[in-house]
């Protein structure tokens, strides 16, 4: 994939693994739309990838609601008329006893962790076909991969997310639209991180490192897919 010049729509941009991805593609020379439902933080999110040179839109909203996600894809396609990389990267995580969980907020894991990028490829899939192809990314967790127990409704919702991406792959592929999840595990940024984890922050992973390898993966000729990418701190 060509980077330069291309048009990326990233979402949860204001901060940590969004937000870093965003930065690592405008250095690329990517056109973006980022969104977030903070406006303040989006913002400023947006002045700083501006004084870098970076041509960027910003759209307030919650992925989780049709016509937000709608308008987010919108936004791009009246810019720029493309959409050749959709990052699903907002997301939202609660910690606690299976049986003290409020309804509320596993209503809320499912709304914004599956719901979101749902709505989002729905929006996004018939522009890529019309142009030829694209890349969609989801950004998981390894927790969509193993059992974490006081966090069972997260890992329920990014599970479901990979069984979302894994299934859309074999539907697309031949669209020439390549699907690529990404599942890291303790991230410095990340607001599932313990105490004890974030006392040690320098060994974890960074939002850079998470940046940089999707990069590279995104760069591979069209013939060749990464469609997992599992990401570990070496010494956590």
């Amino acid at each position: 994939m060509e980077l330069k010049d291309s048009v990326a729509l990233v979402t949860g941009a204001s901060r940590g693994i969004g937000r870093g991805i965003a930065a690592a593609l405008a250095r690329e020379g990517a056109r973006l739309v980022i969104s977030a439902r903070g406006a303040d933080a989006l913002d400023e999110a947006r002045r700083e990838l501006e004084q870098q040179g970076t041509d960027v839109r910003a759209v307030v909203g919650d992925v989780g609601d049709e016509r937000q996600a709608a308008a987010m894809v919108t936004a791009a396609l009246d810019s720029w008329g493309r959409l050749d990389l959709l990052v699903n990267n907002a997301g939202v995580g609660y910690r606690g006893a299976i049986e003290e969980m409020p309804t509320e907020q596993f209503d809320r894991l499912f709304q914004t962790n599956v719901r979101g990028p749902f709505l989002l490829i729905k929006a996004a899939v018939p522009q890529m076909k019309k142009q030829g192809g694209g890349t969609i990314v989801n950004i998981s967790s390894l927790a969509g991969k193993n059992p974490v127990p006081n966090m069972a409704a997260y890992a329920a919702s990014k599970w479901a997310l990979h069984g979302l991406s894994m299934s859309i792959l074999g539907e697309l592929r031949r669209d020439k639209i390549r699907i690529i999840i990404v599942s890291p595990g303790s991230t410095a940024s990340n607001f599932n991180v313990r105490p004890e984890k974030r006392a040690k922050a320098d060994r974890i992973l960074q939002p850079a490192d998470i940046a940089e390898v999707l990069i590279a993966a995104l760069k591979l000729p069209a013939r060749a897919m990464v469609s997992e990418i599992d990401l570990r701190p070496t010494d956590p």
